[in-house]
Parts: C-alpha cells; structure tokens; sequence
C-alpha cells in the first residue's frame, strides 16, 4: 500500500556506481531573500472542492490530476473520488478496496491517461476507471518480478518508469511506448536499497515529457529532457551520500540533505532540505540555474512571510508544471490569512476572497462539525509560479 508519512525509515543495504550525465553546480541555500521568493509566486487559488467526509479528514490525500477531472484516492479504504476540475464538484466515489474484479490491495501509483485514472496494482497489474469511477478493465500486467518502478504517462503517449528510491539493479528511469516496450533506459544512479520518507510529495515529477527526480539520500536533481540526461550537484557543507546513509543511518541528520517538496510551475523548481539541521525551501530559476531561499526557521511579519507560510503550513502533493497542488489544513488557513487584512497584498486578498467564498459554499457540511473537526479540515490549493 502506498503511504505518506513525514517520517525518514531507512533499511537494508547498499551497493554503488558511478552517476554519468550531463552535469553543472549550485550552491546552497544560495541568495536568501523572503521578498524575491515571495515575489516568483504568481497566485495562491483556493480549490473549492465539495467537501465530504470520506477526504475532508485525510492529512495527505493521493491526488492525481486529469484533463478535466481531479481524482483523490483516501488510502485506508482505498475511497476513489472524482471531483469536476472546474466546477470542483463531486462526480463520483466508488470503494475499491478489495480483492475483487475492479477492486486493489495495494498499488505503487496512480496517474492520468488522459481523462482515465489508472493504478499500479501489487506492483504488476495497470488497471483504469473512468470519471465515474467505473472499472474499465486491465490495461496492462508487468512479468512476475517486476519491482520498485513508478509508473507515469508523457505528453507525447509514451510512458516513463522511474524509480528513484530503489533500483535495485537496473537504471532508474525507463521511457516504453504505449505498449510498455522500453524503448530508452536512463542515469546510472547508486544502486542503494532505501527507503526514506521526508515530505508527502513523491521525489520525482513528469511534466510534458521531461521527468526530474531525486535519488534518495543524494544531493543531485536529475532531468531527463528526451534523450538527454542532465544532474545539477547541489553544493552543500556536509552533503549526505548514500555512502553515509548505509554507513551511518542514525546520524542523517547531523548531514544536510533530505530533499523534499519536489515541484515545477513556470520557470521554477520548488524543493526543500536540511542545512545543519534548518530547513530551507529554494527555488531554482531552470532558465538561469540561480537560486533564491527561504529559511523556514525565520519568520516575520510581512505579505512575503505570508506567502511563505503557504509553503510553510501547507503540504506539496502534486505538480503537473502549471501548477503546484498542496493541501492546508483549515486552521492553518486561518492563521494566515485572518486578522492582519493590513498585510495582504493584492495576491492574498484574493486568496482570502476565495477562501471564504470556499467555507461559505460548504456551510452546510461545516455547520455539522465541532470546532476541531473544522480546524482539521483539508484545503486543496493550487500555486502558480511565474513563467
């Protein structure tokens, strides 16, 4: 079963090789500067989904985002539910737990085919379900043995097999053609058998048909742009190594590292990591390769810390390189965006409008929660950085 937890597990051993691509430097944090990070984000929307108990309650709900649909999969019970994009009104929740035609135990991903939600079911089946979350049948099965690769689909039809945390023995990322036959393998990364959770988003993203990713326990972001490999090397005091993760595993946080929070919109990568045990969250200019930080430790009261705070408060789930999808919990909201009207600048005031607007169309399911149920609330956003 797929799990999200902000927690750092560590097993097995490992084994190396050398990493061969197309490679540059940056230093981090780089130019620290809450007002330049700030000023990247374009617009903070409140996405106003019906609410319902089945996902209001759900910390890090799996999200997957189609052409015209939002699909967020409730991972206890497997509760697959499928929201118009638009309108952000329920269209269909099915159950699919189970061990029946249609229904999974466990599965490694989910990803959009079009407007078709798939899954990777126990690590072999790919099954689909329409936006009424009917079963559409088996798209396709992998060899028995098959492990450890999430799957994800690119612009141009193909597919990209990625598996960042664990190769075991082969690459770490495989482009197939829409019958899954490999037609391309990519990055010799170590082949380091971890398994290590730092924030809910997952280490790598697909936009179009560029694929970037995180090994675990690395200081590399690695792209893949058609057939060309590209890592940038993030320069850091006491980078931790796959090395110092199998020789030390106790210790990761005496070494900077553990990125997280992997994202695209515009011309920006989002990411977050340690430096002598402070978190930072950066974003790297891809037209440039600067890069602009915040201490999260260092707060202040101004728009631009407000701003931060989305980042901040808020958990990164999804990108699909236009936008930055995350979740807020209802109170976090609220301390953000209430009380100090003074210091909302022309972003966050329409942010606020549309967070109001957002508890005010679900005023019915609201009135019938007690007060820690409404600050437990989960809020979908969308960030858009700026082109």
């Amino acid at each position: 079963m797929k799990t999200n937890h902000l927690s750092i597990i560590a097993i097995c051993f490992a084994a190396f090789a050398m990493v061969a691509c197309n490679s540059s430097n940056v230093e981090l944090p780089g130019t620290i500067d809450n007002e330049a990070f700030a000023s990247n984000v374009e617009s903070i929307s409140v996405m106003n989904l019906q609410m319902g108990d089945d996902w209001s309650f759900v910390d890090y709900p799996e999200l997957a985002v189609s052409d015209n649909y939002i699909y967020m999969l409730e991972y206890s019970q497997f509760r697959l539910i499928c929201f118009d994009k638009l309108t952000g009104e329920r269209v269909s929740a099915r159950t699919i737990k189970g061990n029946g035609p249609g229904e999974i135990t466990m599965y490694n991903t989910m990803f959009c085919i079009g407007d078709t939600i798939c899954f990777q079911d126990s690590w072999y089946k790919v099954l689909a379900y329409d936006k009424n979350c009917n079963f559409l049948g088996k798209i396709h099965e992998f060899e028995e043995g098959f492990f450890a690769y999430e799957i994800s689909h690119l612009s141009n039809g193909n597919f990209v097999l990625i598996s960042p945390q664990h190769p075991g023995e082969g690459k770490s990322v495989l482009v197939t053609d829409k019958s899954f036959n490999t037609i391309s393998e990519h990055f010799s990364t170590p082949t380091l058998r971890m398994f290590i959770i730092v924030t809910p988003s997952e280490p790598y993203y697909v936009t179009g048909d560029t694929i970037r990713f995180f090994y675990c326990c690395d200081n590399h972001l690695y792209t893949l742009c058609g057939d060309n490999e590209q890592c940038i090397e993030f320069r850091m005091p006491k980078p931790l190594t796959p090395e110092i993760a199998t020789n030390e595993p106790h210790n990761l946080d005496k070494y900077d590292g553990l990125f997280g929070d992997l994202a695209e919109s515009g011309r920006f990568v989002h990411f977050s990591y340690n430096i002598d045990k402070k978190r930072y969250a950066s974003m790297l200019d891809t037209r440039t390769n600067s890069i602009v930080s915040v201490d999260y430790d260092k707060q202040e009261q101004s728009a631009s810390n407000l701003v931060i705070d989305f980042f901040r408060k808020g958990a990164i789930m999804l990108t699909d390189g236009k936008y930055i999808y995350s979740v807020c919990k209802n109170s976090r909201m609220a301390e953000i965006l209430e009380g100090h009207d003074d210091l909302l600048d022309a972003r966050l005031r329409k942010t606020q409008a549309e967070y109001r607007a957002y508890l005010e169309s679900n005023a019915e399911y609201i009135k019938g929660l007690n007060d820690d149920e409404r600050d437990a609330a989960t809020i979908l956003l969308k960030i858009k950085l700026k082109d």
